[in-house]
């Protein structure tokens, strides 16, 4: 699901254009994702926004070109982005759930047609709040619901498109536990180090039944 969410986010969406500017907050599954997705649509500058910096070489790997740590800077995350960008992005992603970052994702945008996507599910304070010159300027805030993605029509079509290999999953998944480890694996997702976890069930030896 989080490979269609960032893909979809990217491709129908916001539909990317060859030779613009993106900036995505958070790099986890569906952050990267949407990277992949832009790199493959031809986005001149992708610009990952994230805290930690050891995703910096998997971002790159899935099409980041920019890795921007907040923790490095003092300088507001859309002061630097504008400058980076040469005005703004044309197009900001936040996979976070942080209602606050929305505000900073549309201040990362270019004016006239600078278009925010929100992706990330909210844990707390589900409102957003912007000033409202953001739109007047003409910046767009919108959401995505899976992606854009018509389940029973499309959903096959990105199936095929991973088993012809022109889709990155496999690197998405960095961790395969058997289900006793399963507590290890909420950890690792808690503190950040794991993109996603695969839980592998004990085997279930069966045992034929006695005839009648």
């Amino acid at each position: 699901m989080f490979l269609s969410k960032g893909l979809g986010a990217a491709w129908k969406v916001a539909n990317i254009s060859e030779g613009s500017k993106v900036v995505i907050f958070g790099l986890g599954t569906v952050g990267l994702s949407v990277a992949q997705g832009a790199k493959m649509r031809g986005a001149s500058q992708i610009i990952g926004v994230d805290m930690m910096q050891e995703k910096c070489e998997k971002a790159k790997a899935f099409g980041v070109t920019d890795f921007l740590n907040p923790n490095d800077t003092d300088e507001p995350i859309p002061q630097v982005i504008n400058r980076l960008t040469g005005g703004g992005a044309d197009y900001a992603f936040e996979c976070i759930g942080d209602t606050g970052m929305v505000t900073t994702a549309l201040q990362s945008c270019c004016d006239g047609w600078g278009l925010t996507v929100t992706l990330g599910v909210p844990k707390q304070r589900p409102e957003v709040t912007a000033h409202f010159g953001l739109l007047l300027n003409g910046r767009t805030l919108t959401g995505s619901l899976f992606g854009g993605w018509k389940p029973k029509s499309e959903i096959p079509s990105l199936v095929e498109m991973y088993l012809k290999k022109e889709i990155e999953l496999d690197d998405l998944i960095t961790h395969n536990l058997p289900f006793e480890d399963i507590n290890t694996a909420f950890d690792l997702m808690k503190n950040g180090t794991c993109l996603r976890c695969v839980i592998h069930m004990p085997e279930i030896e069966c045992f034929p039944m006695a005839g009648n």
